[in-house]
């Protein structure tokens, strides 16, 4: 079989087990640029010539060569490159197109932990005051558009959801008696998250009084505006002409926050607030269990990757156990006091 034709059947095994079209995607393109690759360098376009030497040559390649930009790529671009390869190979040995295993030695690349610092309630702070719209043409427009980009920063910090999280909350999703939200998690799962008074009080101005207006600017076919009837599915954000606001509209929204507020030294971003999000609640003593549950997290790994995030918490630990000031005692009532401390050191 060869290999684009491997690569599209590959897709479709993922759109039936339900995959995001973002995830086929993303597939598509990186094993697309991969069999260009291999076809270009060593002129291989059939399945069962692939060996371990290619693959490990193209994530070399990756590392070394830079992007069309002229830009390194980066570890966790390859690393994402590298898992999309593995996938595929996977595929080919549990379907038999493969006979022989390529991915038993084949390593992924290791990424780099790097130090992310998320915001300071000042900056929070300074967040939803940017989030003023200023158009002197249109007062109305700029009161809904205020109230929506502030209700839009608010849940993000509030409830910790994903951007795409947010983009799909319909007016159904949204129980304004109990303050939940009906949230489509990464992985195809549905999920009631809860709302603080705070976070939501924002959500509430902007669906009572502003929403309507925003669907009102919808423009019909010939060209004037319409007043469409709120239907449940209908999606809870929208644009400054009543169409569903998209990933793009509150990434664009994040750099306008950026500029306006001139927060340095940190990412301004929707994942950013997800990281104040669950790095405030766990220093704050909020069960991890808990912490997880509200992220949408499957396991307590991914959760507890925020735990450390704080370094001014790291530094109060530090300071209420400072080696320096240790006299031995620890009050444990087992008569072990005074004996030292040390560790297994195997000579």
């Amino acid at each position: 079989m060869r290999i684009d034709k491997a690569i599209h059947n590959f897709v479709v095994a993922r759109k039936v087990e339900n995959c995001t079209p973002r995830t086929l995607a993303w597939y598509h393109r990186t094993l697309g640029y991969f069999q260009k690759w291999l076809s270009e360098v060593y002129n291989v376009v059939e399945v069962e010539d692939l060996e371990i030497v290619h693959l490990r040559e193209w994530i070399s390649f990756l590392q070394e060569i830079p992007s069309r930009s002229g830009k390194v790529r980066s570890d966790a671009y390859v690393a994402s490159c590298a898992r999309a390869l593995s996938s595929f190979c996977h595929w080919l040995e549990e379907e038999e197109i493969l006979s022989k295993p390529v991915t038993a030695k084949f390593k992924l690349p290791r990424v780099e932990g790097k130090f992310i610092p998320t915001f300071t309630p000042d900056e929070v702070k300074r967040l939803l005051e940017a989030c003023e719209v200023d158009d002197k043409r249109s007062p109305k427009l700029n009161r809904a558009l205020t109230a929506r980009n502030r209700a839009i920063v608010a849940l993000l910090i509030d409830t910790g959801v994903r951007l795409k999280e947010l983009v799909g909350l319909r007016l159904c999703d949204v129980d304004r008696d109990r303050r939940l939200l009906l949230v489509h998690r990464k992985g195809n799962w549905w999920q009631q998250v809860p709302v603080t008074w705070d976070g939501f009080r924002y959500l509430h101005e902007y669906l009572s009084r502003h929403r309507s207006y925003l669907a009102s600017m919808t423009v019909g076919d010939d060209g004037s505006k319409v007043r469409p009837l709120a239907r449940k599915d209908d999606p809870v954000f929208l644009t400054r002409d009543g169409k569903p606001m998209k990933w793009k509209g509150v990434e664009d929204l994040f750099d306008k926050l950026e500029k306006t507020t001139g927060i340095e030294g940190k990412r301004v971003s929707p994942h950013n607030c997800r990281r104040y999000m669950a790095t405030t609640q766990l220093a704050s003593g909020r069960s991890p269990l808990d912490v997880q549950r509200q992220m949408g997290h499957k396991t307590l790994t991914m959760t507890n990757k925020y735990a450390s995030l704080s370094v001014e918490q790291i530094q109060e630990s530090h300071d209420l156990h400072s080696p320096l000031r240790y006299t031995g005692s620890r009050n444990t009532g087992s008569g072990l006091e005074g004996l030292g401390t040390g560790d297994w050191d195997v000579e």
